[in-house]
């Protein structure tokens, strides 16, 4: 049997534990993104923010083994090490947003027999400029992750969450390329996806019509931070486990899903020059 969309969603994400020196420090979201490269290849990476990564020196991820090219129900981890040389970072210092390759922990399974199952997000499932100029000011959104690292460890699957649009897609949040939504967001979210999933149909605003039956798929955004009221009743914005709080106020900061395709070029330019 075929896994259907949403299915594919939860193999798309996979929780990340950070560590250093091999004592976990925090965990937080990653999801597989797959880059077209030359000759029909493709570069795996798991993209996530940066700051999930600070202070790491390796990050341990669950992996599923797949069957006759499904998941199997059994799984490997793997301790990824030398994260300086496999990480590719945003090149805007104020974007918090990364990838680090996953081909070499890929190859190094295979190479023992043992074949990964994974359902890598395509780069056509990011909107182009002409999909966010129709985007209606509040959507329903899903996002999938592992808040405070709370995920189906039994199956080894992320936990999803539903919500609407807290600022409109079609508007650049406080100028900056990002948007808000109205999600409950916890420590352990960071890097978590975020899509505009409709299967029974949506309202197209470029036609003025509701498409009935129709279904959209989109990745929007990638969740980094959201705002906190601390103790003495401030907001401020959350990204790393270690802060205390009152109490949550079920917002999240999202960077638009278009700052990926920074993350691409970042790698074209490299391989390119170790193609020289």
């Amino acid at each position: 049997m075929e896994l259907t969309v949403a299915e594919q969603l939860l193999y798309s994400t996979t929780k990340l534990t950070s560590c250093k020196n091999g004592i976990p420090i925090s965990t937080g979201t990653g999801f597989f993104m797959r880059f077209p490269f030359k000759d029909e290849t493709s570069i795996i990476v798991i993209i996530t923010n940066k700051h999930v990564l600070y202070d790491a020196t390796e990050v341990i991820v669950t992996l599923h083994i797949a069957s006759n090219d499904k998941p199997s129900g059994k799984f490997t981890t793997y301790k990824l090490e030398n994260l300086r040389q496999l990480s590719i970072f945003h090149p805007d210092d104020n974007v918090d947003l990364c990838a680090f390759m996953i081909g070499p922990t890929l190859n190094q399974a295979f190479n023992s027999g043992m074949k990964i199952f994974f359902a890598p997000l395509e780069s056509n499932l990011i909107p182009t400029g002409d999909d966010w100029e129709y985007f209606d000011a509040i959507e329903e959104v899903i996002m999938i992750g592992c808040p405070n690292g709370i995920y189906d460890e039994a199956n080894n699957l992320p936990i999803m969450r539903r919500g609407i649009t807290a600022s409109a897609l079609t508007k650049k949040y406080n100028g900056m390329n990002e948007f808000m939504v109205d999600i409950a967001c916890f420590p352990g979210s960071s890097g978590s996806p975020i899509f505009l999933y409709d299967r029974n149909g949506y309202f197209d605003r470029k036609k003025n019509s509701y498409m009935l039956g129709s279904s959209r798929l989109k990745l929007v955004g990638i969740l980094y931070s959201g705002p906190l009221v601390t103790n003495d009743g401030q907001i401020v914005l959350g990204r790393a486990p270690r802060i205390t709080v009152d109490s949550m106020m079920h917002l999240g900061n999202a960077l638009r899903s278009t700052e990926i395709l920074k993350i691409q070029e970042e790698i074209d330019k490299i391989t390119r020059k170790n193609e020289i």
